[in-house]
Formats: structure tokens, sequence, C-alpha cells
């Protein structure tokens, strides 16, 4: 019998985004083929999993996202956690979240995420702004 949940946890990542992809990439390899997440590009409009999660593709964007199999939706650094967490590597992440130190992950994240496309793009974007079409 297998431990994996009937419904995975969902990771929600920019395929625009070459940062983006490597930790999507990492996620897969470290859930080694359990089924305790899928990675679903939020570049892929037509891909069903996106209706899982009750947010537009403009708030997808803003920064990573997962969906737990009980529903609930994290964000930026509470949702690269929540994955972390998921594959049994909570050590991996849980310092982030230490009172001292969540601030400040918190700070370098969102300039992260605001910069991701600047500084990781797969693709060229014009005047430095790139929309999402879906």
């Amino acid at each position: 019998m297998s431990d994996a949940p009937s419904t995975p946890t969902y990771v929600y990542y920019d395929g625009w985004c070459n940062a983006c992809i490597k930790s999507a990439n990492l996620f897969t390899k470290l859930d080694k083929q359990r089924g305790l997440l899928e990675c679903v590009d939020i570049r892929q409009p037509d891909d069903h999993r996106l209706k899982l999660v009750d947010l537009d593709a403009q708030t997808l964007a803003t920064s990573l996202h997962t969906r737990t199999p009980d529903g609930t939706v994290h964000a930026g650094p509470e949702a690269i956690r929540q994955a972390f967490t998921i594959m049994g590597r909570k050590h991996s992440a849980s310092w982030t979240a230490l009172p001292i130190i969540r601030p400040i992950v918190d700070f370098c994240y969102r300039i992260f995420a605001r910069n991701r496309l600047k500084w990781f793009a797969t693709h060229q974007c014009k005047d430095g702004t790139c929309k999402i079409d879906h």
C-alpha cells in the first residue's frame, strides 16, 4: 500500500523563469516518484490543475504557490516550506521560519519574485514587462 496521499501537493511555478524551473525540477527529484507533489507550470493555461487553485493567473505569477491536499494555498517562502515538509525534508527549510530570520527571508523572497523575470527569464520581455495572457 502506498503512503502517497490520493491528492498530491501542487507546486505552481513560473515556467518563464529559469530559477523557478530549477526549483520545480529539484522538488520533482526530491519527490522520487512518490506522488507526494506535482509541479504545475502556470504558463501552461490549458493545464487542468490550474483550476484547482482559486487564484487568477496574475496572482499565481507573483510567487511560487502550493496547494496542499486539504485545499490550503500557501505562497512564497511558506509554499517552499510546505513543499519540503510534504517530502519529509522539513529541516531543509524550517530554519527560514525562525522569528528573527523569517522577515529577512520574506523580504529577500519578495525582491527575488519581483525581479525573477529580469534576472532569470527564459524569453524576452518587452520594455521590461511581461504579461500573462491566460
